[in-house]
Formats: structure tokens, C-alpha cells, sequence
């Protein structure tokens, strides 16, 4: 799962932690699923019937199953009624006999309601860019029980089997292999079934009026399911997914398992995308025009889905405290095909980038290990610990290992644990015995030790000194010393809070540690270098990522003409857009050369950096040109941004709110303009944007701001458009209106917020209740 919107941010409903913090007690073996479901989307309703069929430890009496608040119309035990007892989001069920250890019993259970959390209706006018309704399940981490009563947790798997009965004219998407399709009196039941076992959280359905593209891989389907009118958009999202699955399958030594992929785009998603087994969802804003490319590019969020597959779906972590064995894998997989797309470069920046987003998670509060059990809700768990956290020491395992002998165990894993969930003890004891080695050091460092490695590199005497803070690391760090033209290797072995290193004559000239960029580790050189020498360090680094942390490490002291000196010396585009951001004043002519740049993503970083730096005519005119006449949109909407904020042309903001375009981007430019330069239009426009309900971003965007437009004196129409919305079934329009009732600060909110404060849905709860604290502070 990639947290979103394509920039990561958060995940669905409570669960306490487990007492072991890994598994959930149960009394009994979940088999299998079989459900079926008749979707209303008129009344954002369902009926359901679902058997369960598991196996009851000896003597057990009950079984529990995890069930929300929908209601259940009866129970059956192999046939039979049985009793039960529905509360607290458990379904406690009476068997008939006693469990018989090896016997399985069916328990079905038919129910109806309008669900609060798990399944999502949304109506064709909130539905931007499409215009047609979908109704789409969400179950990582512990929602589908609250359309689907079975057994909620990870560290039990099942097969299952899923019929969906939807209006005629309406496609399903959901696990496996479709057996069937069938139309009667205005209905239609698409009939799915998923053979492997799997976690039920992977359990999935999106329906609505959808087109089917894709190609094959090695006989199996390889789709994209994309809602009517959008078929080319989707292609250019998703169509070159079979190229990734072989080269997984390759590079893992598992050829893909499971009868067909797919990937459906939906909207009102609170996810970039959702590795639903075999059957992806992935957020609409994914789709994008050719005209927007490569600035536009799902290629990162389609690898990261795509990776799943294999880690977190065919192996899975047993309790969310291990949720790096699915996340951090996902995130690690997809930079070895940016290295068998775009090379070696890409390969050590996108290395150097994931340790930057390792460390920064243990810079947070609570700074913790990467496998924690003091979470409270599992949403608590999924964040930079456990992505680009876990991919971290995915690298300097493969690193230690060697890459050959690595990917070897990686085949063998997979192979010993699929269709399984484990913990990260039983990971580790599997690596450590098909790699012949005792990696128990290694993961009682990396994953259950709150910190990463803070070093500080000096120079005392003839010695290299590298102390650390607390927590001591134990490392192997190769040190390089640049002598002229050359480099002079040595080994360092850290231990403790200070190791030294002789280094001799050589001591005082420009020096790397971990000069591969290998480690995940803060690295602070007291070394006193000139600028010149660093620039030579720069120069001379052996790979894009340690260019680049060198360059982060020199931004915050150069001046500006160094600044320029620098920009100009580095040769790599990724690096350049990059670096682009810090430039400053007297950097213009420079930026303007860059916005000629082949690279586009240069161009852009340029075009971006021009608009927030003072104003000379012959930049308005260089963005003028790009925004009426470059054929990226992306470029052509950075420059109007850009264009806006240099001139104050009022009319230019008049012409983009007319203007349509990818994401409503150019309708959105001139919001945000008014909001910062003309309140009282700002809020005219957003009212507009509601009452008109002008496409969704810009809706919500509108939602979002009118809390603090807030209302002329003596009017309420601010306050009664966020109320209204609160009305809505819609997700992302309703945590904004829940945002600007707060920021509007009337009192007489709490009671439209206040349900919401115990809802399903733990997005609205956290949101419910960040605002209801911000309205009870003030004052009667």
C-alpha cells in the first residue's frame, strides 16, 4: 500500500494491539471465505451473505468473528441456526458441538446495512475525471469487517470466493479468477474465485460502469480497469505492468503465482494505491495524458503495488508490528527496475533517497524501532519506519550478503514461506539458514533498536576519528581518502561511542565514509575542506548517491555565486533538478538557460524555483511562453502558477479558472491566488466551486480554504456549504469540511462533528478529533 495522495499519507480503522503485539489469539483455523454481495448505489446500501468455513480447536464452544455495525439478519451452522451475540465489532457465535480439532464447520451469516468504513459509494459527480459512479472496498489494515463478518486479522490465511450482483451495464473487479458472468432482469453477478490462501484484509471488490485494457504476460492477464472514457489514459498509467511482472518474477526467482493482475483506478481514494490480491486498486489520480509525461509518471506507485504481490500478499506479516516485511519490501523492489530502466545512477540516488526517509522516521517522536508493539491504532505503524525504513536494511542486508547470494535466499524465502504469515524473528531465522550465516546481530540492530547510526567524522592528529551517539551501532565503513587523482581505500570497524583510523600523512584531505553510499547512517564531517576541495570531493565521489549526500551536505553554506559555481558543475539531470530548488537571487539567467533543458523534470525544477524568486521582465516573458505554448501540462501549469504570482495579473487568474486541465490544476493556481491576494473573490470562487460542484479537486480544495475565507459579517453561507457537505457520503470532501469547521471556529459545529468523533472510518475519527479539540478550546 502506498500512503497518498502519491505523496503518502495514512491508512484505515482501530484495532487494540494484539496482547502479543504479533498474533491475535483465535480458537480456530480460518479455510475459507465465500461471500456474495448485492450493491445499491442509489442508497450507498448492500446485502450479504458470507460462509465462513474453518476448523474449531478441540472442545472450543464459540467462535468470534470480527464484524462492524451493519446488521445481521441470522446465523447458520452447517445449515443450522445457532446463536450469537453481535457487539463491540465482534460476532460471537455458539456452535452447535464442541470443536473436534480436525473437523470444519460452515458458519453463514446473511446481513445488510449501509456501511461506514470498508466500502466506499461514490456518486458520478464526485467522481473526477470520470463522471460515473463506483463503488470500491478498502480492508488494510482492519476494515473489511465492516462489510464482510469473518476473521480480520493477518495471521490467519483462507481462500475465497466472491459473487458481486450489480446494475447491468456495471463491471466487478475482484479476487483470482472470474468463473463467471450473468445477466437476469437488469442485474448482473460477476462470480470470482481466489484459490491461493491469503489474508482477508486482501479481500476486494470495485464495481461500476468500467472499461477493461491490458496484455498478457506468459499466459497470464495482465489489466487495467478504468472507468468509462478513460481506456487511453489508462493505458498510458498502467500499460506497461506486464514488463514489470517478468522482471519480478525474474529478479525474485518466483514466477507471478496467481491467475491474472489487474489494477482499477477509483476515486475519492485515501490511498495512492492498495496491493488487494491480484486485483489492485490504485488511486484515480493516478491517470494522467500523455501530454503530462514523464513529469507525470506511475511508474513508482504501479512497481510499489506490483511488488506486493509477492511481498505482503503471497508472504505477509503476521501482526502489524511486522508490517515493514510487507512495506519495506515494496518499496525496495521497485528501485532494482529503475535500475533495469534508467541504470546505475538512478539506482544509487533512489538508495541514497530511501536512507534519507529512513532516517528522517527516527528523527519523529515517538523515535522507535522499525518492530514496535506500543502501537495503539495500526494506522500507527505505517510511515517511515516501515518504508523506506524497512527497504534501508533491505540494502544493507543485500550489501552484507552480497547481491547474488542474497537474491538466492530471496527465491528460497518465498518459495519455504508463500501463502504463510510470520514475524520478523521467523524472517531472519529463514535468511540466516539459507544464507549460512547468523543474521540474529544484524536484525536486533537494524529492526529492534529505536535510532540509526549518528556519526561525526574528525580528524585528530594522524587519526580519522568517527564517534556516535547513543545508540551504538556496530559497523564495517569503508573510508576513502582522495589523494590528487586518486583514491586511497581503507576499512574502518566501529564499536563504541569513538573508533579511530590511521590514516597517516593522509590525514586532513578530502575523505568519504561509507563512500558507496551503503549505510543508512546521519554522517557529519568536521573536516575542514574549502569549497573548492569539496566541489573536487563532489566530482570524484564514485556514485550519484554519494554526490548527492555531499550535496545536501554542502546547501546550507554556500553563498549564492557558489551556489552558481556548483549548479554548473554537476553533469547528472537527477542531480541537477534536484539541486535547482536552493538556488537564489542572481541565479535567473542560469534558471532561464535550464528551462530550454532536455531533461524535463530540469526544466520544470527551473520553471518551479524562476516563480518564487524577484521579478525580471525577461523571466515573465520565458513564463508567458510556457505556460500559452509548451507541450507539457505539467510545465504549461508550473508557469502559470509561476506567471500569476510575479504579475498580480488578475485577468490571467479570470482565464485559469476557466481553463481546464490535468488534476484542475489551472483552476486551482487561481484559488490559491485569491486566497492570498483577493479573500473576498476567494471566497465567491469557493462557493461557486460548490454550488456549481465544479470537478473534485478543485471542490475540495474550495472546502478546505473557506474555513479560514469564513463568512462577511451578518451572512452564514460559508458555515451552511461546510455543513452541507457534512451531508455527504464523500470521504476526502468531508475530512476537509471536518478541517474548515474548525478553522472557521464557531462552536455550533461540534454537534455536526461530534458523531464522526466514534465513526468507523479512523480517518474521520482522527480528524473528528483534531477539530472538536480546536472548537471546545474557544470560549462560550
Amino acid at each position: 500500500m502506498i500512503r497518498t495522495p502519491l505523496a503518502l499519507v495514512a491508512l484505515i480503522a482501530a484495532f487494540a494491539t494484539p496482547a502479543a503485539g504479533q498474533t491475535r489469539p483465535h480458537n480456530f483455523d480460518l479455510l475459507d471465505v465465500r461471500w456474495s454481495v448485492s450493491l445499491d448505489d442509489k442508497t450507498a446500501s448492500m446485502t450479504g451473505d458470507v460462509t465462513n468455513t474453518l476448523r474449531p480447536e478441540l472442545d472450543a464452544k464459540q467462535v468470534a468473528l470480527d464484524f462492524g455495525s451493519l446488521k445481521v439478519d441470522w446465523v447458520l451452522i452447517d445449515g443450522k441456526e445457532a446463536k450469537y451475540v453481535h457487539a463491540d465489532d465482534k460476532l460471537t457465535i455458539d456452535l452447535l458441538q464442541p470443536g473436534g480439532g480436525h473437523r470444519s464447520v460452515a458458519v453463514r451469516i446473511k446481513y445488510h446495512g449501509h456501511p461506514e468504513a470498508g466500502m466506499y459509494f461514490v456518486p458520478g459527480d464526485h467522481a473526477y475525471p470520470a463522471h460515473t459512479p463506483v463503488v470500491y472496498t478498502q480492508g488494510e489494515m482492519v476494515d473489511n469487517r465492516f462489510w464482510l463478518p469473518t476473521y480480520d486479522y493477518p495471521d490467519d490465511k483462507a481462500t475465497s470466493e466472491g459473487t458481486i450482483d450489480v446494475p447491468e451495464g456495471w463491471y466487478v473487479l475482484s479476487n483470482g479468477e472470474l468463473l463467471d458472468k450473468t445477466t437476469k432482469a437488469g442485474r448482473t453477478q460477476f462470480h470470482w474465485k481466489m484459490d491461493k490462501p491469503h489474508a482477508t484484509y486482501l479481500i476486494s471488490l470495485v464495481a461500476g460502469p468500467y472499461e477493461v485494457g491490458g496484455d498478457t504476460w506468459d499466459g497470464i492477464p495482465v489489466n487495467y480497469v478504468v472507468p468509462q472514457g478513460l481506456l487511453e489514459q489508462g493505458k498510458i498509467t498502467f500499460g506497461f505492468t506486464s514488463d514489470i511482472v517478468k522482471f519480478y518474477s525474474k529478479l525474485t526467482g518466483f514466477r507471478y503465482p496467481y491467475a491474472k493482475y489487474a489494477q482499477s483506478a477509483v476515486p475519492d481514494f485515501m490511498f495512492g494505491g492498495m496491493e488487494n490480491i491480484t486485483c489492485t486498486t490504485q488511486t484515480i489520480t493516478a491517470l494522467h495524458p500523455k501530454s503530462a509525461e514523464p513529469l507525470a509518471d506511475s511508474v513508482g506507485l504501479v512497481a510499489h503495488e506490483l511488488a506486493h504481490q509477492w511481498f505482503g500478499d503471497t508472504v505477509t506479516c503476521s501482526g502489524w508490528s511486522d508490517a515493514w516485511i510487507n512495506e519495506g519490501w515494496a518499496t525496495f523492489l521497485p528501485t532494482f527496475y529503475e535500475r533495469q530502466t534508467h541504470g546505475e545512477e538512478a539506482f544509487d540516488l533512489g538508495r541514497y533517497e530511501t536512507f534519507q526517509g529512513g532516517l528522517e522516521a527516527h528523527r519523529s517522536d515517538p523515535n522507535r524501532p522499525v518492530v514496535w508493539k506500543g502501537y495503539t491504532d495500526a494506522l500507527d505503524m505505517f510511515n517511515n519506519f516501515i518504508y523506506p525504513g524497512g527497504a534501508s536494511r533491505m540494502f544493507m542486508l543485500m550489501h552484507m550478503l552480497g547481491e547474488e547470494r542474497f537474491w538466492k535466499a530471496t527465491t528460497g524465502y518465498l518459495q519455504e514461506r508463500k501463502y504463510t504469515s510470520f514475524d520478523t524473528t521467523a524472517f531472519f531465522d529463514t535468511y540466516s539458514r539459507l544464507t549460512k550465516r547468523d543474521l540474529k546481530p544484524f536484525m536486533q540492530q537494524w529492526f529492534f533498536t529505536a535510532g540509526a547510526p549518528n556519526l561525526t567524522v574528525s580528524i585528530e592528529g594522524k587519526n580519522l576519528v568517527v564517534t556516535q551517539t547513543a545508540p551504538n551501532f556496530d559497523l564495517d565503513l569503508p573510508v576513502w581518502v582522495l589523494n590528487g587523482g586518486g583514491w586511497i581505500k581503507k576499512q574502518l570497524k566501529l564499536h563504541g561511542t569513538k573508533t579511530s583510523l590511521d590514516l597517516g600523512d593522509d590525514a586532513g584531505k578530502p575523505t568519504l565514509v561509507d563512500p558507496e553510499c551503503w549505510t543508512m547512517a546521519n554522517i557529519d564531517s568536521n573536516i575542514k575542506l574549502s569549497f573548492n576541495d569539496k566541489c573536487g570531493l563532489f566530482l570524484a565521489a564514485p556514485n550519484a548517491g554519494e554526490q548527492a549526500r555531499i550535496m545536501d551536505s554542502m546547501l546550507g553554506e554556500m553563498t549564492p555565486e557558489q551556489q552558481l559555481t556548483f549548479a554548473k558543475k554537476i553533469r547528472s539531470p537527477r542531480l541537477l533538478a534536484k539541486y535547482v530548488p536552493s538556488l537564489s537571487e542572481g541565479a535567473q539567467s542560469f534558471l532561464l538557460e535550464l528551462t530550454r533543458h532536455q531533461d524535463r523534470a530540469v526544466a520544470d525544477a527551473a520553471v518551479n524555483r524562476l516563480g518564487k524568486l524577484a521579478e525580471k521582465s525577461e523571466v515573465s516573458a520565458r513564463l508567458r511562453e510556457l505556460y500559452e505554448s509548451d507541450p507539457n501540462e505539467v510545465i504549461r501549469q508550473d508557469a502559470a502558477r509561476g506567471l500569476l504570482d510575479f504579475t498580480g495579473d488578475a485577468k490571467l487568474a479570470d482565464e485559469l479558472w476557466t481553463k481546464d486541465g490535468y488534476h484542475d490544476t489551472f483552476r486551482l493556481i487561481a484559488l490559491a491566488w485569491w486566497a492570498q491576494k483577493q479573500p473576498e473573490k476567494a471566497r465567491e470562487r469557493a462557493l461557486e466551486a460548490l454550488d456549481k460542484s465544479l470537478p473534485e479537486p478543485t471542490r475540495v480544495d474550495a472546502i478546505s480554504r473557506l474555513g479560514s475565507l469564513k463568512d462577511k459579517a451578518g451572512e452564514h453561507r460559508v458555515y451552511n456549504a461546510l455543513a452541507a457537505v457534512m451531508k455527504e457520503r464523500s470521504f476526502g470532501a468531508r475530512s476537509a469540511a471536518m478541517s474548515a469547521l474548525a478553522s472557521y471556529g464557531d462552536r455550533k459545529a461540534i454537534p455536526l462533528i461530534e458523531p464522526y468523533e466514534k465513526t468507523e472510518l479512523v480517518f474521520f475519527r482522527s480528524t473528528a478529533r483534531n477539530a472538536l479539540a480546536t472548537l471546545r478550546a474557544i470560549g462560550p
